[in-house]
């Protein structure tokens, strides 16, 4: 009786620390070590029952209704789990899972067929005749093993020939996939000489044929013909995967890495570029084809001489040279990776920490516990101190808590990452539901730091710069395949690996004018059209663009219009959704906050830098809000026409600007769509509708700072109070409703009311509002020529009081008006954490 623990742990002469690390194995040897793997893996495969949490096993065999399941939806291949050898029950099999374990890591290659004809064995057995009808049509060489969930994994750059033939795991990003090829592994020949058939001739690396021909005086070694369409000829599916290890992974000074992937049958098209995968399966040495091939075999392309090293993976130029006396051939080998099972690393984001990650954009369906449903319910039903819901400030928030302040600026990347509805016409046109969000601030501000955090909470996120990136890297290219005959292969650019996810670019200024052009149909119509080198192909690109970009002269001017401030086309800046403004304000106040928050995280203390909520926790709150297709209700409908209607009035923007056109309703539609995703509501309501329509107001005029409107806003004007008002004073109420001041001429009049406050406070002085009124007017009488100058300061002057009690809150009423028609009566004093000329620096 063969030992496995003997098989798997013999050690060679030159190696004293570990397993065997060469294949070779006697013959015999090799076969009652299949024999022996194959009975113990069926034996495993028939009494395996999962362990429950009390430690008492499952009523139910586990693999064997994997195994009638197989069979029903048609697959040939069988997942087991690790974990699960190591669970085996003692009792009801006849070996030790360890030495099994062993055999199976350390010599998989070898007894990889032994595994996968356990699989037939197994369903041979099951006694439904339904099911065994359905086994006797299906070729029982086709059925595979798949093994997952291996307790460690290797990184690309750690592969090295000791672990040839060993069963790992390794990670990385899918940078490039073939299509699917046939592949010859069995062959059926039949000799034109004589016209007898050989079969059962292995394929190695190459078209192999029979060395001669076993017919009596025939002799023949060259004219054959293959039998495709023959019982004997075995064809499986072939398609090659390039694998890229991840940036984390990846050495100071050092380039990433590259490993060629070969999945068959199954295994093909379970990725895409751009995937973050982990991949089971075992390393493998590649010879170079041709140095196996003769002259006569080889096209005038690739002819070349045999006697020289000349891969040109490696460098230029001859390379070792065989040995030319005795005819020797100097073989070129390159590593390769044999993959059987390929999943989604769910780890992308967290390898080496202990806290875990979620693909918000997955599509597989979400399981919640009662716990975590009841808890994001919570969140989506917060109120605020006020009696508001501020659902999306509490998760805003949460949203690059490394960073102090910019809630405004959180708001838009959170929507950005929740997304709206993606729809498609009756024409078939499609709209895209994901948003785009560019970042335009002074140096210092957060921005690169905002597009990381961004570029790691998600799997398909791509990081790139702009100044450093071309159109053809941006988009896609066309490339020559070496391996595969010069095949022309589409290589997918930024934008593409980031499909159904986030492209983040930074210093997006800095890309030229015609690479710039290059994204226009990407972040509209969400997909790439190429027509270069034969190829004529429409490649998708559903993914949002996050840009941040810095101002034409370095610091944002708050006195120029927003499209004068950034070296942006109006075509792409129409494009973008929301435009925020990242100014580095000198604030005492702020400033002091912003201190504070970076020695904290400094001194990583994170009870002071610790987010409302985890990152899990907001990766699967998003996920959930994901989930929803709000629909717009009646009152929101309407109330979306006037805001648009409300955008159009608006002539402030010159020519050169992007200005508002239609794209700005359909932004107006996907945040407010965001919006009641974020609140988990099935519908968009009034206060969605308004809440997106401040968000976009914002980036869209208050960013531009030209000039501050001092009047209220109303979205719905009553009508009724319109009739009521008399025609001579109607012009007359329009134009004191809209009234407008400069932003330079609103610092210096609100610098003087904090500075005369502050003094007043000092003295122990009560001040109203009247007061204040009074002392601002007297102070620029003598500027003051008629009457109508008069009357015209003193209603502005009260407009800038109330904004600055309403909005921009720096000054507070500490008691109100005795008599309600007298609201000038009202106590008013500054807010005592605004410094005097706070205004003068905005």
């Amino acid at each position: 009786r063969l030992n496995l623990r003997s098989v798997s742990f013999r050690r060679s002469a030159t190696d004293s620390s570990g397993p065997v690390v060469s294949q070779a194995m006697d013959p015999l040897t090799r076969s009652h070590l299949m024999q022996r793997v194959q009975k113990y893996f069926l034996e495993f495969l028939e009494t395996f029952k999962r362990v429950k949490e009390d430690g008492e096993r499952e009523d139910d065999l586990y693999y064997v209704d994997q195994a009638k399941a197989m069979i029903r939806d048609h697959k040939k291949t069988m997942y087991v789990k690790m974990g699960h050898l190591e669970q085996a029950d003692r009792d009801a099999v006849s070996f030790e899972p360890e030495d099994l374990i062993a055999v199976i890591h350390s010599k998989y290659m070898i007894v990889q067929n032994a595994l996968n004809a356990a699989v037939p064995q197994l369903l041979s057995k099951l006694e439904d005749p339904d099911l065994q009808a359905e086994v006797e049509k299906m070729d029982e060489l086709k059925f595979t093993v798949a093994f997952y969930d291996l307790a460690t994994y290797s990184g690309i750059r750690d592969l090295r020939t000791d672990k040839l033939g060993r069963l790992v795991t390794i990670c990385g990003t899918v940078t490039r996939t073939t299509d699917i090829k046939p592949e010859l592994l069995v062959a059926t020949w039949m000799c034109n000489e004589c016209r007898r058939e050989i079969s059962g001739v292995a394929q190695e690396f190459k078209v192999t044929t029979p060395a001669r021909c076993p017919t009596k005086n025939c002799g023949n070694t060259t004219n054959w013909k293959l039998l495709a369409e023959s019982r004997s000829t075995r064809w499986g599916d072939w398609q090659r995967v390039r694998l890229q290890e991840n940036e984390n992974e990846v050495p100071a000074g050092s380039m990433p890495q590259t490993m060629d992937v070969i999945v068959r049958d199954e295994g093909t098209e379970r990725c895409k570029a751009g995937d973050k995968v982990q991949i089971t399966g075992s390393l493998i040495v590649v010879p170079d084809v041709p140095t196996l091939m003769s002259p006569g075999e080889l096209k005038a392309t690739v002819r070349r001489s045999l006697n020289t090293r000349s891969d040109p993976s490696y460098a230029a130029g001859e390379g070792v040279r065989g040995l030319k006396s005795v005819g020797n051939r100097d073989l070129t080998y390159k590593l390769a990776f044999y993959g059987t099972y390929i999943d989604e690393d769910s780890d992308w984001a967290s390898r080496g920490s202990d806290e875990k990650s979620e693909n918000i954009r997955s599509e597989e369906k979400m399981y919640l516990s009662q716990v975590d449903k009841e808890r994001f319910e919570q969140i989506s039903e917060h109120v605020s101190m006020g009696g508001k819901r501020d659902c999306l400030d509490l998760l805003a928030r949460a949203v690059a808590p490394s960073i102090s302040g910019y809630l405004e600026v959180k708001k838009g990347i959170l929507l950005m990452l929740v997304g709206g509805v993606k729809k498609s016409t009756m024409e078939g046109i499609q709209l895209r539901g994901d948003i785009n969000v560019c970042l335009l601030g002074d140096p210092a501000t957060g921005k690169s730091e905002i597009l990381r955090w961004v570029s790691k909470f998600l799997p398909r996120a791509v990081f790139t710069s702009g100044k450093s990136s071309t159109a053809a890297g941006l988009t896609a290219s066309v490339v020559k395949d070496n391996d595969l005959d010069q095949e022309r292969l589409i290589e997918p650019g930024a934008l593409m690996l980031a499909d159904n996810g986030v492209c983040c670019i930074d210093e997006f200024e800095l890309m030229d004018v015609k690479d710039m052009v290059a994204i226009h149909e990407a972040m509209e119509q969400q997909t790439i059209t190429l027509s270069k080198a034969g190829i004529q192909a429409t490649l998708n690109a559903r993914c949002s663009i996050l840009a941040s970009v810095l101002p034409k002269n370095t610091y944002y001017q708050a006195t120029l219009p927003l499209h004068k401030n950034c070296d942006l086309s109006p075509p792409i800046m129409s494009r973008f959704d929301l435009f925020f403004v990242m100014q580095d304000i000198r604030d005492e106040t702020q400033d002091l906050t912003v201190a504070k928050h970076i020695v904290a995280s400094h001194q990583r203390k994170d009870e002071e830098v610790a987010p409302p909520l985890s990152q899990i926790d907001l990766q699967r709150y998003i996920r959930l809000a994901r989930t929803f297709k709000p629909k717009i209700s009646a009152e929101g409908q309407a109330l979306l026409i006037k805001c648009y209607k409300k955008l159009r009035e608006d002539r402030t923007y010159v020519r050169g600007a992007a200005g508002v056109t239609v794209r700005q309703l359909e932004s107006l539609v996907r945040l407010s769509e965001a919006i009641a995703r974020v609140y988990l509501s099935k519908y968009i309501r009034p206060e969605h509708v308004k809440e997106a329509f401040e968000l976009q107001i914002s980036s869209l005029r208050q960013s531009e700072r030209e000039s501050i409107d001092l009047g209220e806003e109303d979205l719905a004007p009553s009508t009724k109070r319109r009739r009521e008002d008399e025609e001579e004073e109607g012009e007359q109420a329009k134009r004191v409703k809209r009234v407008r001041i400069t932003l330079p001429e609103y610092m210096r009049m609100g610098q003087m009311l904090l500075r005369h406050l502050a003094e007043q406070d000092a003295a122990g002085q009560v001040v109203t509002e009247g007061d204040l009124i009074t002392w601002y007017m007297e102070q620029v009488e003598p500027e003051l020529v008629t009457e109508e100058q008069l009357f015209r300061q003193q209603h502005l002057v009260q407009l800038v009081v109330t904004r600055m009690i309403d909005k921009d809150r720096v000054i507070l009423v500490t008691q109100p008006s005795k008599d309600p028609l007298q609201p000038e009566g009202r106590v008013l004093t500054k807010h005592p954490n605004v410094p005097v000329d706070s205004l003068d620096r905005i």
